[in-house]
């Protein structure tokens, strides 16, 4: 398993659309073989991500979770835009 954090935010800074906190550090657990995950803005509280083992499994529920501010990061940190033809495409 690996874990990646996000950092927590300065309180009163960014936006309600922030993957990061205000309040914690954010860590993104990533079984075995899952690469990708799809994380909602802090704001929605609770879990807030899903993982993925493939890009295109994470571009799937990017689309699904298009009414909610969400950003797809990797294992790394590193993030993606999903495109429309069901890839990712490095930010």
């Amino acid at each position: 398993m690996t874990i990646y954090t996000i950092k927590q935010k300065m309180s009163g800074t960014g936006t309600i659309h922030d993957i990061a906190s205000d309040l914690y550090n954010r860590n993104i657990r990533f079984p075995a073989g899952h690469v990708y995950a799809v994380v909602l803005a802090a704001y929605y509280g609770g879990k807030g991500y899903t993982t993925h083992k493939t890009a295109a499994a994470a571009a799937r529920k990017s689309h699904k979770m298009a009414d909610y501010s969400h950003m797809v990061i990797d294992s790394d940190g590193n993030t993606y835009t999903s495109d429309y033809c069901g890839s990712l495409v490095h930010d």
